[in-house]
């Protein structure tokens, strides 16, 4: 008898999202090269968004580079998701019924007249949480599929894998601490050395993720990633319209805890930003990352495709505020839903 947890409907329908998406989403940035820079660092199109589920999120897959800053800056975000995903093949199970909060600190600051380095700790806590009854209503009300959430308790805690080999790695009481710190340097491609020759111009940036968090509390995952990505300069269409786009890869540290994983993943982003008014924006993007893992379970050996939208608020005193919703495209690859809120900083000098 095959737990009700397990009964998923749908995953046949999630095979043809693999690739299709993020092809298409290059073919739009290959399109792109007729747009013109912008100058301001502060039109920038992407979001910092992470929007993984718990065992993805372990691994050092970073968000999108913040455009160059001209002395210092500090942000402070909080992302909450919400997961409710799982099905087993063979011996293989896996299943996420829990929320989980990451409240993450970023400083930036400026290296040289073309390089800045950037320092980010972040501070997971995961729990049963409070809105599997909210969210199974919305499902409920739109006509929408959710996974037989309402036949499971809600809001209760179990993030558990078990591999083949009988290997596990389960947490189903709340737990919080410390998460993987990343340090990462970038330079501006063309960069002429000028106090505001950066603001526009391509980003190649590389980065390490330190093993500070603990695997068994799902925080980390024991061992060093290290990655390397380029950003476009950003692209303007008129007064309003900005684009932009991203592409790295990830070297993954092996853990015999987990499924096999892939030595190398490929990861990007593309993103429109729409200037509402002088202070206001509105964003969409769209997030892709190749599979982590070589699994039967299509929720981990499938491609993740994420798609965000969000409004950037310029406050006085060079202050930002953003706020951002995230939603699975590539359905079960990623949380239902992810909110997130970051505040940002950058002194005068």
């Amino acid at each position: 008898m095959v737990p009700e947890f397990f009964r998923r409907g749908g995953l046949a329908a999630k095979a043809g999202t693999r690739w299709e998406i993020p092809v298409a989403v290059l073919a739009i940035c290959l399109s792109a090269s007729t747009f013109v820079q912008a100058e301001q660092s502060d039109d920038s199109p992407l979001l910092q968004i992470h929007s993984q589920h718990a065992f993805n999120a372990i691994f050092g897959l970073p968000g999108a580079a913040a455009r160059p800053v001209q002395s210092r800056e500090w942000q402070l975000s909080l992302e909450h998701s919400n997961q409710f995903i799982g099905s087993m093949a063979g011996n293989e199970q896996l299943r996420l019924d829990g929320e989980t909060s990451e409240l993450t600190f970023r400083h930036r600051q400026r290296l040289m007249s073309c390089w800045q380095g950037e320092l980010l700790v972040p501070f997971i806590q995961h729990s049963g949480g409070l809105f599997d009854r909210a969210i199974d209503d919305w499902h409920q009300f739109f006509g929408l599929p959710d996974a037989n959430r309402s036949n499971v308790p809600f809001d209760e805690l179990t993030y558990s894998y078990v591999g083949e080999s009988g290997q596990q790695v389960q947490v189903d009481v709340p737990e919080s601490g410390l998460g993987d710190i990343q340090l990462s340097v970038q330079r501006s491609l063309g960069c002429q050395a000028t106090a505001d020759s950066t603001a526009s111009e391509a980003i190649v940036r590389v980065g390490i993720k330190l093993p500070t968090g603990s695997l068994s509390e799902l925080r980390g995952s024991g061992k060093p990633d290290a990655y390397v990505d380029i950003q476009s300069p950003i692209w303007s269409l008129g007064e309003r319209w900005r684009g932009g786009m991203s592409a790295g890869l990830l070297a993954v540290g092996q853990s015999s805890r987990l499924a096999p994983q892939r030595s190398v993943v490929g990861f990007g982003a593309l993103g429109i930003q729409y200037i509402l008014q002088h202070r206001y924006r509105l964003l969409l993007q769209v997030d892709w990352h190749t599979p982590f893992y070589d699994s039967a379970l299509a929720e981990l050996s499938d491609a993740t495709v994420v798609m965000s939208g969000g409004v950037r608020y310029l406050m006085r005193g060079n202050q930002s505020f953003e706020f951002s919703i995230a939603e699975d495209i590539a359905v079960d690859t990623a949380p239902d839903i992810v909110a997130r809120l970051a505040w940002v900083f950058r002194p005068s000098r």
